[in-house]
C-alpha cells in the first residue's frame, strides 16, 4: 500500500505573522532556502534520540531535484533508527544471511516533495508514509536549526496536517458512522472519554452522523463547550467514519488533528513492484491542487 501524508507549512516571524514564502526577510525565496537546506542535510546527517530512547538519523538518500518552473523540490528521505533485534534471511532458502542487533540502524528510503508557491503564505510537504519513520517533527526541527545556523533567527517554520478538501468530503458524504467519543478535560480528574459504538440500526446511525457533521461544519476551535443532544456539554467530540474497509477519525473542534494520509496505490505507476518517482510527483501535484 502506498500512502502519502500531506502537510501544509507556514513561515512565522517573532510576532507570529505569516510571511509570503517567495519573498520573506525582504528579499529571500523560501524555495531557494529549502533547496539549500536539503543540500545541507544530504551532506550532514542529523542524529537525535526520540521519545522512546531510540537513536535515529535523518538525511537524504540522494541529491534533491529542484524544479523552478513548478516550484518544487523532490527526492527521497533516508530515515533510520536503532533498538530492534532481528534476522535477515534468504527468501528462497530461508537461510540466515545476518543478524540485526539493537545497535544497528534500521533504514528506509521514501519519497518526499516540497512545494513553495509564488506569492503565497502556505507551502506543502508531501511524504510517503512509512511505519515508525515519522518526519514532521524532525523536518521542522532540523529546518529551524538550519535557519539559526545561517544567521536567520527571526523566522520559524511551522508544519501542520493538511488533508485535501475532496478527501474529507468523500468521507463526510459516503462514510458510515462507526463510533463517536465524548471527551471532557477535567483539571482534577484529567481526560475522560465516553465511547459509543454503533450497532446495525442504520437510521439511528444516519441521524447521529448528520448531527455530528452539522457540529463539525459549524464549530470552531475555542474554549466553548459542545452541547451534544441530551448527553451534556463536552470539550471535544471525535467520530469515526468508514468507507470500504478504511476509517478516518474526525474532530469537531480541533480539526487539525485529522490525519492527512491518502492511499494512492491505484493511482501510481510501478516498475519492479515499486512506485515510479515521476508518477509520485504527478499525483503529489494533483493532491496539492486539491488541497490549495
Amino acid at each position: 500500500m502506498i500512502n502519502l501524508n500531506i502537510y501544509r507549512f507556514t513561515l512565522l516571524n517573532k510576532a507570529k505573522e505569516q510571511q509570503v514564502l517567495s519573498f520573506y526577510n525582504e528579499e529571500e525565496d523560501l524555495l531557494d532556502t529549502m533547496n539549500d537546506f536539503c543540500g545541507y542535510i544530504h551532506k550532514n546527517i542529523r542524529d537525535y534520540i526520540d521519545n522512546q530512547g531510540k537513536y535515529r538519523t535523518f538525511t537524504l538518500s540522494n541529491v534533491q531535484r529542484k524544479d523552478v518552473e513548478n516550484r518544487i523540490i523532490s527526492g527521497h528521505f533516508d530515515s533510520a533508527y536503532t533498538g530492534e533485534k532481528g534476522k535477515v534471511k534468504d527468501r528462497k532458502t530461508n537461510r540466515l544471511k545476518y543478524d540485526i542487533s539493537e545497535k544497528d540502524l534500521f533504514s528506509k528510503d521514501f519519497f518526499y516533495l516540497i512545494h513553495v508557491p509564488k506569492n503565497s503564505k502556505f507551502g506543502f510537504l508531501i511524504v510517503q508514509k512509512k511505519e515508525n519513520h515519522g518526519i514532521k517533527s524532525i523536518f521542522e526541527n532540523a529546518f529551524n536549526n538550519f535557519m539559526r545556523m545561517k544567521g536567520v533567527s527571526n523566522y520559524v517554520l511551522e508544519i501542520r496536517q493538511a488533508p485535501p478538501r475532496y478527501f474529507i468530503q468523500k468521507y463526510l458524504e459516503f462514510g458510515k458512522l462507526k463510533e463517536f467519543r465524548l471527551i471532557e478535560n477535567d483539571l482534577a480528574l484529567g481526560r475522560e472519554e465516553r465511547i459509543f459504538k454503533l450497532d446495525k440500526n442504520i437510521s439511528e446511525g444516519q441521524n447521529l452522523k448528520k448531527t455530528l457533521i452539522d457540529l463539525f461544519m459549524t464549530m470552531s476551535e475555542s474554549d466553548d463547550k459542545i452541547t451534544f443532544l441530551n448527553k451534556g456539554d463536552y470539550d471535544e467530540i471525535a467520530f469515526v467514519l468508514g468507507i470500504n474497509g478504511s476509517s478516518k477519525t474526525f474532530y469537531v473542534k480541533n480539526q487539525e488533528k485529522i490525519r492527512s494520509n491518502i492511499d494512492v496505490s491505484s493511482l501510481v505507476d510501478y516498475e519492479e513492484g515499486e512506485p515510479t518517482f515521476e508518477s509520485l510527483i504527478r499525483i503529489s501535484l494533483d493532491i496539492i491542487r486539491q488541497a490549495s
